[in-house]
């Protein structure tokens, strides 16, 4: 049983800790929400019928993990450099995520789950329980946003 969930987590712990900076926008606590979620997830693993879900079900539990985290503290939103170094991201994807984090959590969410995570906008309306409609309108309404971000982004590196 521990192998299992230990080769499930290792599939998608990246898109998790990417899920959770689209929340907190800063390193360290979107690390130990990650680690609270896992632990969670663990504890009641056993319980999860369907194993196929495992991405969305951790998914799931991550995003409360963050919400709770963010009502228990006066969130400064702050993305740290140290993601390029927990992850080894390129550096114009950590320009992406700097932007993204620009956004407010409730937007980013989506381009976070649906790009990163590469789930289905089925898979994105199942973990953040809302129609599949509403959320495709919500990422093209996102992406819109992002875009506007990266834009300005490149017109202030030029100036």
């Amino acid at each position: 049983m521990l192998e299992l969930f230990e080769q499930k987590y290792k599939e998608c712990e990246k898109q998790l800790f990417l899920v959770a900076i689209g929340y907190l926008h800063n390193t360290e606590d979107a690390k130990d929400c990650v680690q609270e979620a896992v632990l969670s997830a663990w504890k009641s693993f056993d319980k999860l019928k369907n194993k196929e879900y495992f991405k969305t079900w951790l998914t799931r539990i991550v995003i409360n993990k963050c919400k709770d985290f963010m009502k228990q503290q006066r969130y400064t939103e702050e993305l740290t450099d140290s993601i390029n170094v927990f992850y080894d991201m390129p550096t114009e994807e950590i320009g992406i995520m700097d932007c993204l984090c620009k956004l407010p959590s409730k937007q980013s969410i989506y381009i976070t789950l649906r790009f990163y995570n590469e789930m289905t906008y089925e898979q994105v309306a199942e973990a953040l329980k809302q129609p599949v409609s509403t959320v495709k309108y919500k990422t093209k309404k996102a992406l819109s946003e992002l875009k506007e971000l990266l834009k300005g982004d490149v017109e202030n590196e030029n100036v």
